[in-house]
């Protein structure tokens, strides 16, 4: 059953386990912390139909470089970083809002000298991240967030 408060606590929540961003990925720079939902297969299953996540991503790392279907909203809660959708990387920091579109190019970079952290809201019931094709890589390369955005900082997804 889904708690309905989750207490913050002394770097994090309480009862909540921070995540390596992948399992086979130790060494990223990047925590997850699932505060309320997880993900489904049917949106008949139980539980809450959006999932509210944080990401903790410390100084010179970023987030996996990455497009889906589906739609997802970022609420910036400290420090600095990069949003890189599609071709263009724009700065970001605290109490900033960000729209990601389905299958645009996306990536958060930490900017500053402490940590940068952001709370991600997606449907419970999604598809998986598809990593970027080489020529998603090409155009990434040569449009102004090429010299911000780090195409292999975390692995990308497994294959399901």
């Amino acid at each position: 059953m889904q708690r309905r408060i989750i207490r913050s606590s002394q770097g994090g929540w309480e009862g909540v386990e921070p995540a390596g961003y992948t399992p086979d990925a130790p060494g990223t720079g990047v925590a997850r912390h699932t505060l309320v939902g997880s993900r489904k297969s049917e949106a008949s299953e139980p539980g809450p139909r959006m999932e509210l996540r944080y990401f903790e991503v410390q100084p010179g790392a970023a987030s996996r470089l990455e497009k889906h279907e589906h739609e997802h909203y970022v609420i910036v809660r400290e420090g600095l970083g990069y949003a890189v959708i599609g071709d263009t990387a724009t700065e970001i920091g605290p109490n900033d809002v960000i729209y990601v579109g389905p299958l645009e190019l996306h990536q958060f970079v930490n900017r500053g000298p402490t940590p940068f952290g952001f709370y991600c809201v997606v449907d419970t019931c999604r598809d998986f991240s598809q990593a970027p094709t080489s020529e998603d890589l090409a155009r990434l390369e040569s449009s102004p967030a090429g010299a911000v955005a780090k195409p292999f900082a975390v692995p990308p997804p497994a294959k399901r």
